[in-house]
């Protein structure tokens, strides 16, 4: 289906968007579950996870190439309307469970740092609302609040990785490759969840000018994501030990409170605050996704769907009020993802392709 052209972006703008879809509230606690089947030997996991990705990002490339539009329209050309509308729900669903994690995860942290009495349907309203606003600019509006988010990040390496340096423990990360292949593939897979977000390709596709040809910035994209989550894990393993990090749920805020300014006591409460950017952008980024594909499966406007899955989130948030509960959540969203893009995405190409070579033969 093609995108009216006022409505598309640069194909460079696809660097942006990666990054700003994959770049979130994981990255401030992800060491603790990587480390756990692969000890400070982890940060080689994240570099095999985000060879997977590369190769998971070209054959999405590929495919959507082929069928000249988003994930929508290659369901419905493989399966027809109604199976297909079925599956592409399935994924529409799963982008919009995915925002809903990244706000309730987030929403967590500032209660736990900072407001401990805030009620949680306050901040997801406030946070919702900005989204909604956003995604009501049109998808141009979204790819420059990604564009914004993007600079946040390179800020946060300095913040992450140089204020903090005086804390550092070389010998923590000794000896290196102290553990087995299998080790190193299962922290590959616990990474799923902190650095998805790259699927988000499935749907801005088409919205690419000359898309066929952003390939390039893609990879580059999650290139840059795959460096700044192996630094920030290398770095992170430098500052604690491995036993302690076991016991640190969120290492990068902790590591923060070292940091100290005689014109600011604690910093990291202007860090969580600043990081509403990034999670603005990931919430965003999923919701226009979800709302879009569901706009094309029912033939609404993006606005009647895109105001029931925000008022679905609201609700959702409220009721992952517990600890373990939001912790189960967010495990089956890490399964599901891992499900769909590591697995049935290459399996679709694959059958793609051979539909494709039995028309063109008869």
């Amino acid at each position: 289906m093609q995108v009216n052209i006022r409505h598309q972006v640069s194909p460079y703008f696809l660097f942006f968007i990666i990054i700003g879809a994959q770049t979130g509230v994981g990255i401030l606690g992800f060491h603790r579950i990587i480390a756990k089947d692969a000890g400070y030997d982890a940060w080689i996991s994240v570099l095999i996870a985000g060879a997977i990705i590369q190769l998971i990002m070209a054959v999405m490339i590929h495919l959507l190439s082929s069928a000249n539009g988003d994930i929508v329209d290659v369901h419905n050309q493989l399966y027809g309307k109604t199976l297909g509308s079925i599956l592409s729900g399935i994924i529409m669903f799963y982008f919009w469970l995915a925002a809903v994690s990244v706000l309730r995860e987030y929403i967590e942290i500032i209660q736990v740092w900072m407001f401990p009495t805030l009620p949680t349907w306050v901040l997801a309203l406030l946070i919702l609302t900005l989204c909604y606003y956003i995604i009501s600019g049109g998808f141009r509006v979204v790819a420059g609040i990604c564009f914004v988010a993007v600079i946040y990040t390179f800020l946060l390496f300095f913040n992450h990785f140089y204020l903090p340096r005086n804390y550092i423990h070389i010998d923590n990360l000794l000896p290196i490759l102290d553990h087995t292949f299998v080790d190193l593939l299962r922290s590959a897979k616990e990474t799923s969840y902190s650095m998805a977000g790259f699927e988000i390709i499935l749907m801005v596709f088409p919205f690419i000018k000359n898309a066929r040809s952003s390939q390039k910035f893609a990879h580059l994209g999650i290139a840059f994501t795959t460096l700044f989550y192996t630094v920030g894990a290398f770095t992170t393993f430098l500052f604690i030990s491995e036993k302690q990090i076991q016991t640190t749920i969120w290492a990068r805020i902790n590591i923060n409170t070292l940091t100290t300014f005689s014109f600011i006591q604690r910093i990291e409460y202007i860090l969580a605050s600043l990081y509403l950017i990034k999670i603005v952008t990931i919430i965003t980024l999923m919701l226009w996704a979800s709302s879009r594909g569901f706009k094309k499966i029912f033939k609404k406007k993006q606005k009647a769907p895109l105001l029931v899955l925000m008022a679905s989130s609201l609700v959702l948030c409220q009721l992952l009020d517990d600890r373990y509960i939001l912790h189960s959540f967010l495990d089956m969203i890490s399964g599901i993802s891992l499900a769909l893009f590591y697995l049935y995405i290459p399996l679709l190409w694959l059958f793609y392709i051979v539909v494709k070579k039995k028309k063109r033969i008869l």
